[in-house]
């Protein structure tokens, strides 16, 4: 008895490394399945959607920027100085926005959610790019100091956390997109948002 818990003990520790490596790999394999699905779909975008999300994406930053004085204006201000990572969050996050927002689906209650989740990205980057003890409930929390130790290192992370928010977000409304627009097998008719060389049309 003692020899057989031996061998299959054995035989766990054996296994363990290969399954892992395995699973690691096929975690990998979706990751990369799901990036080239965004990439993919982003190039069934027309020009129109694109320039749609040009134009929003510098607002979306003002509307953030503005309150978190990443931009120097005489209405808001902060003791601390923004740091070189908020710029960043705020470009991408801005651009995500402006993008999400850029693609226009057939109106329906994914499209509210997904609309919702854009929203809440936005606020998540505000607190990831503001003035960290300019945050009353954090203030409130823990202290003046406690937000320049605590809450202030934490700021990068919560804009990770507010990138990847809006990339889920983007994924899910490329796909939203995709089916209300590109034509189902066996279709005789057109769809909607499809011309007549088969590329979606954005509008």
């Amino acid at each position: 008895m003692a020899r057989r818990v031996r061998s299959v003990s054995l035989h766990t520790m054996t296994i363990d490394p290969l399954t892992a490596e395995r699973t690691a790999s096929r975690r990998g394999r979706a990751r990369a399945g799901r990036l080239g699905e965004i990439v993919a779909d982003l190039r069934l975008l027309g020009p129109r959607t694109w320039l749609r999300a040009a134009l929003l994406a510098p607002v979306v930053a003002l509307i953030i920027a503005v309150p978190a004085d990443l931009i120097d204006n005489p209405v808001f201000g902060r003791p601390i100085p923004p740091k070189p990572i908020d710029y960043g969050i705020l470009a991408v996050t801005a651009a995500l926005i402006g993008l999400i927002l850029a693609i226009r689906p057939e109106p329906s209650a994914a499209t509210e959610r997904q609309e919702t989740r854009t929203l809440w990205g936005g606020a998540v980057s505000f607190l990831a790019v503001g003035c960290p003890v300019c945050n009353q409930a954090v203030v409130a929390l823990v202290g003046t100091s406690g937000a320049l130790s605590w809450w202030s290192p934490v700021q990068p992370i919560v804009g990770l956390v507010a990138v990847g928010l809006l990339v889920w977000t983007l994924s899910l409304r490329l796909r939203t997109y995709r089916l209300t627009a590109c034509p189902l097998p066996g279709s005789s008719s057109e769809p909607v948002g499809v011309g007549r060389s088969g590329a979606a049309d954005p509008d």
